[in-house]
């Protein structure tokens, strides 16, 4: 074998590996407490009233469902969809909010391209701390964030929303 055939080998055995380690982890049920170590896996959190701690580094974080309370540490995008979750994040990349009544306490931080933070749907809470750049969408109704750190981009559309520093 020469010593392109061996890269080219190695190559597939990596791209292999990433795919198999590329499968997100799926938490599904009724009242589960559960800690999980990400290990760079995208996390997906359906049901109903889950209290899940996820630690380490985690891609994609999907929260679904309703009256979740979810803990994270870190996490490349953080989408929290339904009603009623609790969620905090020490630290996303992104971030989105919609349906109803979620509470979500994360700082989110912006690179060299700015975070994106995403606020749709009704009653949404959000205490945010900015870190960089950061371009914050809030539309809907009767959203409130609250947010420290950088100044965000704000741009606002929807009924009786609140954008305010703290």
């Amino acid at each position: 074998m020469n010593g392109m055939q061996k890269v080219g080998g190695l190559l597939a055995a990596m791209a292999l590996a990433s795919l198999a380690h590329a499968e997100p982890l799926n938490i599904e049920g009724i009242g589960l407490s559960r800690d999980v170590s990400c290990k760079g896996q995208d996390v997906n959190i359906t049901g109903n009233a889950n209290v899940i701690e996820l630690s380490g580094d985690c891609g994609a974080v999907l929260v679904y469902g309703s009256q979740h309370k979810v803990t994270l540490d870190t996490a490349r995008s953080l989408s929290v969809s339904g009603a009623e979750h609790e969620v905090v994040a020490k630290r996303v990349n992104a971030l989105s909010v919609d349906t109803t009544d979620n509470q979500v306490r994360a700082t989110v931080a912006g690179g060299e391209q700015p975070a994106v933070v995403e606020v749709t749907g009704a009653d949404q809470v959000l205490d945010l701390q900015f870190d960089g750049p950061v371009k914050l969408d809030v539309s809907g109704t009767e959203q409130q964030v609250r947010w420290r750190g950088d100044e965000p981009e704000v741009q606002m559309s929807g009924i009786d929303n609140k954008v305010e520093r703290q």
